[in-house]
């Protein structure tokens, strides 16, 4: 080692290279690591460059959010309220299911009275309104509208069916949107309908309906039953039969085949009369049988049986919905009156035949009254006027699909101008 190129070590004082970072032989360390640290960021310098970014995103997601929630499709549910307001940028609308003739009123719950096993249908209306002037607003909203269905639940009973016909417009109910025929299944039952609105812009409306059906009595009263063979037992037996039976149960009384001299008043609990078609002899009534039992929304029927006059009087005078089948109705100044206002009023004839009178059938009302506006295949020959109609009339057109005109003076006289439906009518 060449003494003049060495230095010290500071330590044990043995020399050492020049270029030597340590001793080897105290081991000691001469060239000792700096500490560094690295340079201090201003946190304010950084906060003052980025402020503005991150308000600008914040801005931006604020915006984003707000444009989604304003414009994703909304779900209005009635929440078995029978109705919904919907609002657009036309407006608001009033949405609700309800009846015909109350088109403002929402039915969120319909009971149905129903003997077991038989079939019913009546219209359930989906009607839209203006919210603040209640205009029809059927026509601007409907085009707005993809779709509309209707459905049930599974009834409590599943045995007895309850089904929607699917809705659309039907002249039965002119100021409402749609409407669908209901259909059900005489059962003790419930089940809840839902309707659904499905908009354009995939808005989604439901509204709700519950139908609940509770079943009635049948009573049958046959001639080995009760005394029947007289015109004064007829009217005694029908005089006291609501006492006998509740108040919504239905009564048929099936008559023996005699001929009933004088008149009958049916003015208590609705009753059917069937005629009777075993053997020879039918039923025959000679004096007039008045049709105006209590309860509401009752139909009473006559079945198979004949109606004989003697050139005067009425044959059927109906202040209450009746209808007639199978009946033969012969020799009367007016074979088969309508005089019933109002919603219970109304009468309908299917196989019916009139004969010889003046008048066969005649609508005489404040308006006339339809609760089934179709009555087919009937026969009227020789009758002064077939049909008379006088009355205001209705929207529901009258049909006669099936039925026969042959001899009479004239065979519709319209007077009330109402709507008719003739084309499946044969005139000669």
């Amino acid at each position: 080692m060449n003494e003049s190129n060495c230095k010290p070590c500071p330590h044990c004082g043995k020399p050492l290279p020049a270029e030597a970072s340590f001793c080897p032989y105290c081991a000691s360390i001469l060239n000792p690591r700096k500490k560094l640290s690295p340079p201090a960021l201003s946190w304010r310098r950084t906060l003052r460059r980025t402020l503005p970014v991150l308000l600008l995103l914040v801005l931006l997601a604020g915006g984003g959010i707000a444009w989604y929630l304003s414009n994703r499709p909304q779900v209005y549910d009635d929440n078995g309220a029978g109705e919904v307001l919907y609002t657009d940028e036309d407006g608001t609308y009033q949405i609700l299911l309800g009846w015909r003739d109350s088109p403002y009123s929402p039915a969120p719950v319909i009971t149905q009275e129903a003997e077991l096993d038989g079939e019913y249908t009546f219209p359930v209306c989906l009607f839209i309104h203006h919210k603040d002037t209640g205009v029809n607003a059927s026509g601007v909203f409907l085009q707005k509208v993809d779709s509309v269905t209707a459905e049930f639940d599974t009834p409590d009973d599943p045995s007895g069916y309850m089904t929607y016909d699917p809705p659309a417009y039907d002249d039965f109910a002119p100021d409402a949107a749609l409407t669908s025929f209901t259909h059900f299944l005489g059962r003790e039952n419930s089940a809840r309908g839902t309707w659904t609105i499905t908009m354009d812009n995939g808005d989604m409306i439901y509204l709700h309906q519950t139908l609940n059906v509770d079943l009635i009595e049948t009573h049958d009263f046959y001639p080995e039953d009760v005394p029947l063979d007289t015109i004064q037992d007829l009217q005694a037996f029908v005089d006291s039969v609501g006492d006998q039976v509740g108040n919504s149960d239905v009564v048929n009384i099936h008559l023996p085949a005699v001929t009933y001299e004088g008149s009958l008043s049916i003015t208590g609990h609705p009753v059917n009369l069937y005629g009777n078609t075993e053997g020879e002899g039918r039923t025959v009534f000679t004096g007039t049988v008045q049709m105006n039992p209590g309860g509401a929304n009752w139909v009473s029927y006559l079945y198979d049986i004949d109606f004989a006059g003697s050139g005067e009087g009425v044959g059927v005078s109906a202040a209450r919905r009746t209808w007639a089948v199978g009946c033969r109705f012969t020799g009367w100044r007016t074979a088969l009156l309508c005089h019933g206002t109002g919603a219970n009023g109304g009468i309908a004839y299917t196989s019916c035949v009139f004969e010889d009178n003046d008048v066969a059938v005649h609508y005489n009302t404040n308006q006339v009254s339809f609760f089934n506006s179709t009555s087919p295949d009937n026969q009227f020959f020789r009758n002064g006027t077939a049909i008379l109609i006088e009355g205001e009339p209705t929207e529901d057109s009258l049909e006669l699909p099936g039925c026969q005109f042959q001899g009479n003076g004239t065979d519709i006289d319209n007077r009330s101008g109402q709507p008719l439906d003739i084309s499946q009518a044969v005139f000669s």
